[in-house]
């Protein structure tokens, strides 16, 4: 199931790629997918962002014109959690460890299809578990606590009958 909550940011000067990853994006259920055109418009975005964008995907070359290497952009921009970054050649999602998914960025040949971009989005995407906080010894789940109840109804909280 997908996050709907996920910020996905798109950086393509090619308005038909720019529309293509967007679609791609709402086919596998993420809707809050922003596009810009230029570096200029991304790294405003960026640095004026309240939250973290939680994905990139953008053509690398974007920045290369500005003389801006994007995937190092990327690592040290506190607003990009993960980064999808392509060229303008076949291309194939790398296998992540689990173990190394904290921040994922990984570089593409050419611009994700479709299958390539629901690998990408399993891998940042996952259900993160949240650990169970074990019990002091001598506790169960089961375990009812054996403290005698108090009665309030005669303090100075209580009315009188």
């Amino acid at each position: 199931m997908p996050n709907k909550s996920m910020r996905i940011l798109i950086a393509d000067e090619q308005l038909g790629q720019r529309l293509q990853l967007e679609k791609m994006l709402n086919s596998l259920g993420y809707y809050r997918v922003a596009p810009v055109e230029n570096f200029e418009d991304l790294q405003r975005l960026v640095q004026s962002a309240l939250q973290p964008f939680n994905l990139l995907v953008a053509n690398i070359d974007l920045a290369g014109a500005m003389g801006v290497d994007l995937a190092r952009f990327c690592r040290v921009s506190p607003h990009i959690q993960h980064a999808l970054l392509y060229h303008c050649a076949h291309l194939k999602v790398p296998a992540v460890p689990q173990t190394e998914r904290r921040a994922v960025s990984i570089s593409l040949p050419k611009m994700p299809d479709t299958e390539a971009l629901e690998a990408f989005m399993s891998i940042i995407d996952s259900a993160v578990k949240v650990g169970e906080v074990s019990l002091p010894a001598g506790l169960s789940k089961d375990t009812r606590h054996s403290r005698p109840r108090t009665d309030f109804t005669h303090s100075v909280f209580g009315r009188p009958a």
